[in-house]
């Protein structure tokens, strides 16, 4: 089983095709600490073979730097269907993650694990905003 795809982004939702806004982004800026951040999705989309498909176990993490959770772990079971005709099959997911607190600045990661093994880390960072460029003289 692998990962097609994972990322993090501002809004998403699965109906027969995944729909994402804001995908890809890396930085949570904040002016000040704590920071609660209103709202972010997590995408993925996971391929395996005919033999892999059926119930699974995952689990998601949200880490800081120190490897420490800063929400309780997400924990949960789907089943990635078998597909006649077809020698893979595929599951796609979106995670909702609200009101998520950030009490540091540092770098944090989403980690994805199926059946106990890690298929994707997607790492981010909460960071002051970049200071204006002075102008020049």
């Amino acid at each position: 089983m692998k990962a097609d795809f994972a990322f993090i982004c501002d809004f998403a939702e699965a109906a027969a095709k995944l729909n994402a806004l804001g995908i890809g982004f890396d930085t949570i800026f904040a002016t000040q600490l704590p920071v609660r951040h209103p709202h972010f999705s997590l995408v993925m989309q996971l391929r395996s073979s005919a033999a892999e498909a059926g119930h699974k176990r995952i689990q998601v993490n949200l880490m800081n730097d120190d490897g420490k959770d800063i929400i309780p772990p997400i924990q949960g079971n789907f089943i990635l269907p078998r597909t006649e005709g077809r020698l893979h099959s595929i599951g796609r997911f979106v995670m909702e993650f609200n009101s998520v607190e950030f009490i540091a600045y540092g770098t944090y990661t989403v980690i994805v694990a199926v059946e106990g093994l890690e298929v994707a880390s997607l790492p981010f960072r909460v960071a002051p905003p970049p200071q204006p460029q002075g102008s020049p003289d």
